[in-house]
Order: structure tokens, then C-alpha cells, then sequence
């Protein structure tokens, strides 16, 4: 193969290589970016896996390395803001500036370190998204929404689908590699009206993608696959996720 050979393949391949990378990639939104940067840096290692977990503290007041899920964020944050000032700074300017809340934290063997120096501002803006998906920090104001949230909860369907149905956990040999967020861009080529979102929750799949030779090829080699929750939800109950699914998407990442 002559040089010039040589650096076409290359040239191509990269091009073919880069495009492969951009069709699996472009549509991961911030929860999960975020969810990656958190185990980049070193989050899970104190705040346990996925931040729901935090490792013993003796000197803490509350015994643990406080979780960002369980509500117990809200003890430590008055607003977002704080959140991203607890990642990039190692604590509030309120707290810092408070001594009852310097006392309560002396005897504490962990201290929060700073991610200023660390984190870029998408990476920490991401990291922010995620925190507060796991959180829970926003919930729906419209009760028929909320309560389909906590039926989604209930269900299983943030295991898959990431905190709050945002995420975009890895699922090997499927088309883009990822489970569909219910937030994301490409959720609608996978169910494009209330009626594909019924069959996916009940039948775990739609004849629209089932006759598509493509989408049966993907489908039936991923790892992970829908499951079918006909019977396991009442027609009113998949409704009620039905309108979580649309407030999250009128309220994106």
C-alpha cells in the first residue's frame, strides 16, 4: 500500500470512526454526562455508588457522608446555586460564613474537597444536572404528573432510564449503545405518540420498530430489553406515567 493510499484508508476510517462516535454520542444529555464526570472525579467514592450510598463519617453530625438522594440534599442547599458551589468550592459562602454550621462540622474526619481547579464549566454544569436528578430537587407541579413519578419510581423504571427517566445508562450492542432517556432528543424516533408509549410500557416494544427489519436486528441483540408491564399497571397507572413522561419533556435537562 503506497503512502498515499495509506493516509486515504486513514482519512476515511477516522471519518467513518468520528461519525460512528457523533451517532452514538450527541443525543447523551447532561444527567448522564454528569453521572460520568461524578465517576470520573471521584464522587462514588465517598457519596457511595450513584450518590445514594455515603461511606461512615464518625465525626459527622449525621453519622455518614450525606447522600444526594432521600431528600437529605435539601438540609444542605437553599437553592441550585448552592449545589454548584458545594462541587466547585468544598462548601457554601452561607455555610462558610456561619458559625453554628462551622461547629457542627469540626469533628468531621471527611471534608468535601473543591472541584474549581478540576471541572470545566460543562463538566461541572453536568455534574450539577445529575445531582440534582438524583435528588429528585424539581418535582412535577401537576398531581397527575407527580403521582406517575413516584409510580415510575415504584416500578423500577429509574433503574434503566437514569434518575428521574433522564439518563442514559449503557446498554451493550444496542443501536447507540445506551438506554433512551425520557427526556432526550431521540425519544420520540422510538415512540412517537401516547399510543407507542403505551405499547413500550405494556408490551415492551411497538409493531411500528417490530416490522422494521433494522430496528428487529438491534432490538433483538441488545442486552437489555423492555420489559412488559401488561398487568403489572392499571390502565389509569400508565396514564399517570404518561403525563410524567410529557411534564418531563416540557421541563428537559
Amino acid at each position: 500500500m503506497s503512502p498515499r493510499t495509506w493516509w486515504i484508508f486513514v482519512a476515511v476510517g477516522g471519518g467513518i470512526a468520528g461519525s460512528l462516535y457523533y451517532f452514538r454520542t450527541h443525543n447523551i444529555g447532561p444527567v448522564e454526562r454528569g453521572a460520568r464526570v461524578a465517576h470520573a472525579v471521584g464522587c462514588f467514592t465517598c457519596h457511595g455508588a450513584g450518590g445514594a450510598h455515603g461511606i461512615p463519617d464518625p465525626g459527622h453530625a449525621l453519622g455518614d457522608v450525606p447522600t444526594w438522594n432521600g431528600g437529605l440534599l435539601t438540609m444542605y442547599v437553599d437553592n441550585e446555586g448552592e449545589i454548584a458551589e458545594w462541587i466547585l468550592d468544598g462548601m457554601p459562602a452561607r455555610i462558610r460564613k456561619d458559625k453554628d454550621q462551622q461547629r457542627a462540622r469540626a469533628d468531621a474526619k471527611i471534608l468535601m474537597p473543591a472541584f474549581r481547579s478540576v471541572l470545566s464549566a460543562s463538566e461541572a454544569r453536568d455534574l450539577v444536572a445529575y445531582v440534582k436528578a438524583v435528588a429528585g430537587y424539581e418535582k412535577p407541579d401537576d398531581l397527575k404528573a407527580a403521582e406517575g413519578m413516584e409510580l415510575a419510581e415504584k416500578t423500577g423504571c429509574f433503574g434503566c432510564h437514569g434518575p428521574e427517566g433522564r439518563g442514559n445508562p449503557e446498554n451493550p450492542r444496542s443501536l447507540k449503545g445506551y438506554i433512551p432517556s425520557w427526556s432526550g432528543r431521540d425519544f420520540p424516533d422510538l415512540a412517537q405518540n401516547d399510543a407507542e408509549i403505551r405499547d413500550w410500557v405494556l408490551k415492551g416494544g411497538t409493531p411500528r420498530l417490530e416490522s422494521n427489519g433494522l430496528a428487529r436486528f438491534f432490538l433483538g441483540r441488545q442486552v437489555l430489553s423492555m420489559p412488559a408491564y401488561d398487568g403489572a399497571l392499571k390502565p389509569d397507572e400508565v396514564d399517570r406515567v404518561l403525563d410524567y413522561i410529557h411534564w418531563l419533556r416540557r421541563n428537559p435537562d
